[in-house]
Parts: structure tokens; C-alpha cells; sequence
């Protein structure tokens, strides 16, 4: 019985093929782009931590005296472990990034440098050999993420005991880890753990152990009847005093300790709310696309459907017969939509990554996902299912089998208005933020991150072969100016807008002023030349700013602002980092870390003075920078062949990738204005052919009474501004809540912004205008004759 339905279901669907494509196709849309957020929203938000416990893992953090929170250094974490010997069990880490040499390749992995007892604390157990970060055969032991496996090892579970070489260093394999595991950051892949013991040892690290300007975090687990409150302020008070740190500023949470994966309700009402709200809103506008559909075909069906009843086959025959047609469009539907799916997956990853590797939340279809898409995809046959079952089990069958064309009566043509009216709201409210956030993405890329944005030039993170030195940077830089086509070059510690909260800071403490922990650069003699940035009063760095020479700082318009009020700070001294600093130059304010955040106080220091580990070398062409990629990397090799390049890109890509968010967005939201304008057209079609098929005699009457085809086609374009006009005032009222979430998201987003209120309306009018073309097309083709004698 079961088989005789599906192939009669299949004959029914082909005799309609065109109208079941376009319903498999909404149902595939809308499972494809549910699915695809969803595998987004469940990956940066709701997959649970792959540790033991997750929610009693306590992460500690503190503040200084002049109120921000910084990482810890290794006597502070041992201040801890001593005052808490009776609370919990402690363990640190941090990240660093650190050279992999394998055969003659090198390349920048990340690394965490953790205490023994880091993954028995977390909670976390190999997937391969053994979580030990204790030494093996002699050596450094190093735990290695699964992505490193596979990439150096191809898998091979013969991998324990085998070595790598970190920093020059050999370290032996003792385990992997799952695959789902890559640290305790979201989206943050680590490829190496390894002792800290060894860190500072072996890979030579000595002075970061009596160092307090640490990068460590700290996590623990307490001991049953230990709150959190009284054993944050035991711990704070073991890292305060003389020769630790100062105390924290009244008002100040001194030291907290909170559950590290603990979620924030504002952020998860925001992005989890709001995203939900979203997926309910594209399988409503998919489910109400193809429930009109199927009203379209269970209206040519009806003399069947009541022979049938006439012939004694029971109602539930008739809705299972239903049912199965809407499981056979569905299932399509759905498996098209884990296609279409899988493609949304890889595009969001490539957004978040933005290019770099070591940035990956693991977005993939997986038992969780691919059950929200089946329950998805059976929601959505129940809906469009049971909605036609409803209308025919209510046909009048003694009328239908009278008369030529029948009646299913008008008790569901004010359903199909609603659900019209419905998805044009939902058409305006996607489509209006759209056009929101396109126009926070021009407003973010008109923004001046203090320097030039539309400079050519080509940026090259690198690690000299020996140690990196002023020196051996304008060397490069010489080798680079020497190249055709090249203006100039400089280098500098970071770029702006590298991400990483903006970088490093010092201390600053002017006298009657509370301390100030500032950001800052050590740049190059020709930087702010060639980066564009401009220098509004006094000098910039420049070659006579070395090592031996006066110690100078460039400080930004904020900092002088902030610290000097009207004063002109020009030649005034300040201490950093207990070091006097004269001030020769006022730069613009630039944003060190994010676009959307307000300039903040900044400095310049001459890289001669402040050499660095890291850099960047900026290289400014007269052609296209990317074309010069190449005879670029050439001449840096020649002049140190061990020179490595952990990263390279076009000053435009380096600022695309700090729009990465604004783009995703952008991205989204005109692929949901897009979704919803075609899938409410095909549905507003289908209620109008749909009227016309059932108005044949009253247009052909028309006709015959004179009149004109114009007037029908007016008359059917009337109908379709009608139902239009019903949803766009809703949509309007709905894009203004939507606008203040949009707004959350992005920045720069106008909640009332009239171009995108009135280019919605304009769109939900276009909608009506072309869905309708096509039924008022046919309407006048309708034969008057046909008609009357139907009569």
C-alpha cells in the first residue's frame, strides 16, 4: 500500500513538475540557509566544550591599578598556587606563536606553553598516545593538535615517540589531540602544548620566570564549599603587596573568578535570539512559498480528490496520500538543502578565518546540525502538508461533481492572504536590512585608520635567520627601495588593525594623573611617510632616532589630548615604563585594533630603541602591489635566506580582513533580501494564478462584455498591490525593531536610515508588479466563448 502511494504521489508530482521544482526549490533554500546558520550560531555559541565539567572550570583574571586587566607572569601564578594550596588546583598557560622547521620548510605555529597538570585539570584526554607534557626519552615532550598531525604526519598513528623541531629545539611526540579540541579559545587553533618547564629550558625562556609582565592565564577547579568570591580575594591578595603588583583602583574588581565557558546572556540573547528569530523567519517565508504552491495544485486537483471521496476512500487515505506527496518534495527539498548548506558552511568559515589558518571554530555538518536539518525539513513537510489536507478534507463533493470547475469555497483565500502578506513583511524587513548594512560597510571604508587606505603597498610578516635588529631591517628595507617599481619601504612591530586587542602596551604615570597602560608601535625612520599617517604638528621618527641617541616617543592627537588637555605637549617628557620619553612629534589618531572603536591614546617609539622580536616590513609600489609579491620575496630571500615569511598580503586585503565582520554581514543580509524577494514573487505568482484559475468564467464574462484587455491586466495587478500593501506596512514596523538589533551587530548601522525604508517599499511594490505580470498576462487570454458556455 505503502509503495502504491509513493508512485502515485510520484505521478502527481511529475504531471506538475514545473510547480514541484519551484516548491523543491523553496524547500531547499530554506533548509540550506537555516542549516547553514545554524551550523554558524552552534559552533561560536552552543556546542558544549569538548572538556570534563566545562562549567566548573574557573579562569581568574585581575586588574592593575590603573583598572585594566592584564595576563599574569609566572610569580604571580606561583603566588597563587602557594595561597591556594587549600582551595583548588591551579594550572597556567599562554600562547605564543613559535618557528616549526620540517625538512627544509619552516612555518609559524601556534604553541601553549602550559604546567604539567593542564590537560587532567581541563579535563581533556588524547585521542592518540597520551595528554603528558612530561619528558619522554630525554627530551621535551609536546603534545600536538590534530590538524598538525595530519598535516606533518598524514595521519600516521606512529607519530608518538617521533620528533619536531619548535624554535630550533627538539621536542618528542607524546600525543594528539581530538579533533574537536584545539584549546581553550573558540576558533583559536593551537597546534603545540608543551611543558613550561621546558619553555623556559629548553627553548630558552629563562627570563619569563622572574618576570611579572607575563602573558599567562590562569584556570582552577575548586574544592567542594569553596565560593568563588572568598578564594578570588585570597588569590589577590597573594599577588599585591611590595615588590608585586600595586593594588587595584577603589571601585575596581580587584581579582575574579568566573566559569570559563560560562555564557553571557546578553551576548547569547543578541546573536542566539536574534539568529533564531532569523531562521523561524526564512522557513516561514520557504513553508508559506510552497503551502501556496500545493493550494495551486490542490485546486486543479479537486474533481480527483472528490471522485475519490465518492468512491468511499477514507479522509486519512486522502491526507496520507497528501502527506506522502509533501515528504517526497521535502525530502528533495531537504537533501538539496544540506548541499546548499554545506556551501553557506565553507563560505562562513572562509569569513571568519579571514585568510588565517590558526582562526577555525570547526563549522561543519555534523550528528547535531544534520539533526536540526531533518527536523527542520520535517516541520516544513507538516506545515505545507497538513495546510492542503485542511482545504480538501472541507470540499463539497456533491458540488464539485456537478459542475464543471467546482468550489472550494472562499475559506481559504484570506489564509492565503495572510501568509502572502506575511512574507512580504518578512521580504521588507530582510531586504531593508540589507541595503542597513551595506551602508555600514560604506561608512566603515570611508573611515580613516590613520594612514593612507588607498596607499599601494605590500606587507610581509617575517622572522630574520639570526636576531631581529633595526640593523637588519633597513638593510631590507634598502635591498627593497633598490627593486623597479618600489617608492620606498619601512617596517614597524605590527600593523594596525592586527587583531590581538590591539597589542602590546606600556605604563605611563604623569604626576597628579592616575597610572595609564597605552598601546603602542615601534616603527621604522620612514614610517610614517610611507604609510600615509600624518603627522599634524612636530616631526616623526626618523634615521637619527637610534639606539644611544635621546630617548623620543611620536604620541597620537588622543594621548595628547588625554594627558596635556589645551597644553602643546611638544617637548614635554614622559615616563615610560620608568624611562623619561620626549614627545617630538603629534600623529593622527589612528585605531590600533578595530574600526568601530573610537581612537584611544597612542605611541610611536624608534624601533632602533625599542627593538622588537616581531615585524613588518611595508614596501610601497607605483604598480600593483600584488604583482610585485613575487620579486619581493625573492630579494628577501637573497639577502637572508633563512629569513622566514610567516605572512604576506595588499594593504587592501590587510584592511578587507578587518571589515571581515562587516562584510559577513553584508553578506548574510543581502543573501536573506534576495532569499526572501524571490521565494515571496514565486509565492504571490502562485496565489494569483492561482485566482485566475478559479476567476476563468468571471474574466472570460468580462470579456465578453466588452471588456478590455487592458483593464483585465489592471485588474489582476490591482489584486497583486492589494495583498502587497497588506504586508509592506507590517514590514516596515518590523524593520524598525530589527534595525536596533542590526544596529548591536553593526556599529555603523542607521536604525533609521529613509533610503533603506523607502527602497523597501519600493521593493515589496516591485515584487507585486512582477509577480503579477504573468497571471494578468493570462488572465487576457482567457476565450469569452469558453466561458459562456460553461454558463
Amino acid at each position: 500500500m505503502f509503495w502504491q502511494e509513493i508512485r502515485q504521489a510520484m505521478r502527481v508530482l511529475w504531471k506538475s513538475r514545473g510547480a514541484t521544482a519551484l516548491a523543491i526549490l523553496s524547500i531547499a533554500l530554506g533548509i540550506g540557509l537555516t542549516t547553514g546558520i545554524f551550523s554558524v550560531e552552534d559552533a561560536v555559541l552552543l556546542r558544549p566544550f569538548p572538556i570534563d565539567r566545562p562549567a566548573g572550570l574557573l579562569y581568574a583574571s585581575s586588574r592593575a591599578d590603573d583598572g585594566r586587566a592584564f595576563l599574569y607572569g609566572w610569580p604571580d601564578y606561583e603566588d597563587m598556587v602557594h595561597a591556594g594550596s587549600d582551595l583548588g588546583d591551579f594550572a597556567t598557560y599562554q600562547r605564543r606563536a613559535s618557528m616549526l622547521t620540517h625538512g627544509e620548510e619552516s612555518e609559524l605555529v601556534f604553541v601553549t606553553p602550559a604546567t604539567a597538570n593542564y590537560f587532567s585539570l581541563i579535563g581533556v584526554r588524547a585521542e592518540l598516545g597520551y595528554a603528558s607534557l612530561d619528558e619522554a626519552g630525554g627530551r621535551p615532550a609536546a603534545v600536538i593538535g590534530h590538524r598538525m598531525w595530519i598535516r606533518l604526519f598524514g595521519g600516521d598513528p606512529g607519530a608518538i615517540g617521533k620528533t619536531i623541531v619548535l624554535n630550533g629545539r627538539a621536542l618528542s611526540v607524546t600525543g594528539v589531540m581530538p579533533a574537536d579540541f584545539t584549546g581553550l579559545v573558540r576558533g583559536i587553533s593551537n597546534d603545540v602544548w608543551l611543558n613550561t618547564e621546558a619553555w623556559f629550558g629548553a627553548m630558552g625562556n629563562r627570563n619569563e620566570r622572574q618576570s611579572r609582565n607575563g602573558q599567562f592565564e590562569i584556570v582552577t577547579r575548586l574544592k567542594p564549599g569553596v565560593s568563588a568570591e572568598s578564594a578570588a580575594a585570597q588569590l589577590d591578595a597573594a599577588i599585591r603587596g611590595p615588590g608585586k603588583r600595586k593594588p587595584a583602583p577603589p571601585g575596581a574588581h580587584p581579582t575574579l573568578l568566573r566559569a570559563m565557558f560560562a555564557s553571557d546572556w546578553n551576548r547569547d540573547m543578541i546573536i542566539g535570539g536574534g539568529s533564531l528569530l532569523v531562521l523561524g523567519l526564512v522557513l516561514f517565508v520557504a513553508c508559506a512559498n510552497v503551502a501556496q504552491l500545493r493550494f495551486a495544485q490542490a485546486e486543479s486537483r479537486r474533481k480527483e480528490l472528490a471522485v475519490r471521496f465518492a468512491m468511499g476512500a477514507g479522509a486519512w487515505r486522502v491526507v496520507r496520500q497528501l502527506l506522502v506527496e509533501s515528504g517526497i518534495v521535502g525530502a528533495a527539498g531537504g537533501a538539496l538543502g544540506i548541499v546548499l548548506a554545506r556551501g553557506v558552511m565553507i563560505k562562513a568559515t572562509q569569513f571568519l578565518s579571514g585568510g588565517r589558518s590558526f582562526i577555525d571554530f570547526g563549522i561543519r555538518l555534523d550528528h547535531r546540525v544534520l539533526a536540526y536539518s531533518v527536523g527542520a525539513t520535517v516541520l516544513a513537510v507538516l506545515l505545507t502538508g497538513l495546510a492542503p489536507a485542511r482545504q480538501i478534507l472541507r470540499l463539497n463533493v456533491a458540488d464539485i461533481l456537478k459542475s464543471e470547475q467546482g468550489s472550494t469555497g472562499s475559506g481559504t483565500a484570506w489564509q492565503k492572504r495572510v501568509l502572502i502578506a506575511g512574507q512580504v513583511a518578512v521580504s521588507v524587513v530582510f531586504f531593508g536590512m540589507a541595503v542597513m548594512s551595506i551602508e555600514s560597510l560604506r561608512k566603515a571604508m570611508e573611515i580613516r585608520p590613520g594612514l593612507d587606505p588607498h596607499k599601494k603597498l605590500f606587507l610581509l610578516t617575517v622572522s630574520p635567520g639570526g636576531r631581529t635588529s633595526a640593523t637588519w631591517c633597513e638593510q631590507v628595507c634598502e635591498r627593497f627601495a633598490g627593486l623597479p617599481g618600489v617608492r620606498g619601504a619601512t617596517f614597524a612591530r605590527r600593523m594596525p588593525l592586527s587583531g590581538s586587542g590591539g597589542g602590546a602596551t606600556v605604563r605611563i604615570e604623569m604626576p597628579e594623573q592616575a597610572p595609564m597602560s597605552v598601546h603602542y608601535n615601534n616603527v621604522g625612520g620612514s614610517y610614517f611617510a610611507v604609510m600615509g599617517t600624518r603627522i599634524v604638528a612636530g616631526r616623526g621618527i626618523d634615521a637619527n632616532d637610534r639606539e644611544g641617541s635621546g630617548l623620543v616617543t611620536v604620541a597620537s592627537q588622543a594621548f595628547a589630548r588625554q594627558v596635556f588637555g589645551s597644553r602643546n605637549p611638544l617637548g614635554e617628557w614622559i615616563p615610560v615604563n620608568g624611562k623619561q620619553r620626549q614627545i617630538v612629534g603629534i600623529a593622527e589618531d589612528a585605531n590600533s585594533n578595530d574600526l568601530h572603536e573610537p581612537a584611544e591614546p597612542f605611541l610611536y617609539f624608534p624601533f632602533a630603541q625599542m627593538p622588537s622580536g616581531d615585524v613588518t616590513m611595508v614596501v610601497e609600489t607605483a604598480l600593483n602591489p600584488a604583482g610585485m609579491a613575487q620579486a619581493i620575496r625573492r630579494e628577501l630571500k637573497q639577502f637572508d635566506r633563512n629569513a622566514v615569511i610567516f605572512e604576506s598580503s595588499t594593504l587592501r586585503e590587510h584592511l578587507d580582513r578587518a571589515l571581515t565582520g562587516d562584510w559577513m554581514m553584508v553578506t548574510l543580509a543581502m543573501v536573506l533580501g534576495a532569499f526572501g524577494v524571490l521565494l515571496t514573487a514565486a509565492g504571490l505568482f502562485g496565489v494569483l494564478q492561482y485566482g485566475v484559475n478559479r476567476r476563468t468564467r468571471e474574466l472570460g464574462l468580462r470579456m465578453a462584455l466588452g471588456a478590455s484587455g487592458e483593464r483585465i491586466q489592471g485588474l489582476v495587478l490591482r489584486e497583486s498591490l492589494w495583498m502587497a500593501a497588506w504586508g509592506a506596512p507590517l514590514g516596515l514596523l518590523l524593520l524598525g525593531a530589527a534595525a536596533k538589533y542590526l544596529r548591536s551587530l553593526v556599529p555603523l548601522a542607521a536604525p533609521f536610515d529613509p533610503l533603506a525604508y523607502g527602497s523597501s517599499a519600493v521593493a515589496a511594490a516591485a515584487i507585486a508588479l512582477a509577480a503579477g505580470w504573468l497571471p494578468a498576462r493570462r488572465a487576457t487570454r482567457v476565450d469569452p466563448s469558453t466561458a459562456l458556455r460553461a454558463e
